[in-house]
């Protein structure tokens, strides 16, 4: 099974930026991974944020991840 990469998030989450004006924490990004239908490896690595944390942008979620690869190349 390959790495989980910033591409497959984007995807699995990209709906919990757009459906309210209210910060985005990770129990929003879990559940709109799991109604994406991203895999499993997605969903757990979404699980692992600390739940007290809150994202205006997607973008501010590397932080939390930053040696996640982009895409399944860059995962080699």
């Amino acid at each position: 099974m390959h790495a989980v990469t910033r591409v497959e998030v984007v995807e699995a989450v990209k709906t919990a930026f757009t459906l309210t004006a209210q910060p985005t924490v990770p129990r929003d990004l879990v559940q709109a991974a799991t109604a994406s239908g991203a895999r499993p490896a997605v969903v757990t690595v979404l699980a692992g944020l600390d739940e007290d944390l809150q994202f205006r942008r997607l973008r501010e979620l590397w932080e939390y991840f930053p040696h996640m690869p982009v895409n399944a190349i860059d995962a080699g």
